[in-house]
């Protein structure tokens, strides 16, 4: 099977197979330290998920600036469009700092202290709000630029998981009209965050660098 040619931002390139092994074992190792920090914390196994200080926050920072780094090194060897890859390292890094300072909460509970308009649930949750709508923006941008289908599935896997994470986090603003959510979901959103960080960051690492063409006269010596 011939390589497939790579995006078209890249010229006289192509694209060869992604790495296969890669994304399976970044998700192997993500789901083992999850399961591992459980069982360390049993029988109270919730603190490894549910403080700000878990097991699981802690890997969130580290998987986000693993794919702010990822990003920018894709982009300084040609992987991705530098556009692309400049946002998604500033998005990537944005969040990192987010995770790790906790502004969004910051922001959520104290930004009524700032504005008026903060008394509404919308503009209180805007961070979050944005980061799905963003979100959507940025990855379907790389969904184009990746260069193998099967990529790409891992790709918005991660967006789906994430997705479900944000739902869970935005559920009790719209409580008063719906039902409850089970506690385990509620208990597992920032596991779920993880998740969906892997498979971003899996999606990334199976990017294959570009190689130059043949050139012709090599192809006739």
């Amino acid at each position: 099977m011939s390589p497939r040619p790579i995006a078209p931002h890249t010229s006289q390139a192509f694209s060869p197979a992604p790495h296969p092994w890669v994304a399976p074992a970044l998700l192997g190792a993500v789901l083992a330290f999850l399961l591992l920090s459980a069982w360390l914390f049993a029988p109270g196994w919730e603190r490894a998920f549910r403080s700000d200080t878990s097991p699981a926050s802690w890997l969130s920072s580290a998987l986000l600036l693993t794919l702010c780094i990822t990003a920018m090194r894709l982009t300084a060897e040609r992987c991705l469009p530098w556009r692309l890859g400049v946002c998604l390292t500033l998005a990537f890094g944005a969040l990192a700092l987010d995770e790790q300072f906790m502004l969004h909460e910051l922001w959520k509970f104290r930004c009524h202290e700032w504005l008026d308009a903060c008394r509404w649930g919308v503009v209180r949750e805007a961070p979050m709000l944005a980061v799905a709508v963003v979100g959507v923006a940025t990855l379907a941008w790389l969904h184009g630029a990746l260069s193998h289908r099967s990529t790409r599935g891992w790709l918005w896997a991660g967006f789906a998981v994430g997705l479900l994470a944000i739902g869970v986090d935005q559920w009790p603003n719209v409580q008063p009209h719906g039902a409850w959510l089970p506690e385990l979901l509620a208990t597992l959103e920032e596991a779920m965050e993880v998740v969906a960080e892997a498979l971003v960051l899996a999606a990334l690492l199976r990017q294959p660098g570009i190689r130059p063409l043949p050139s012709r006269r090599k192809q006739t010596s």
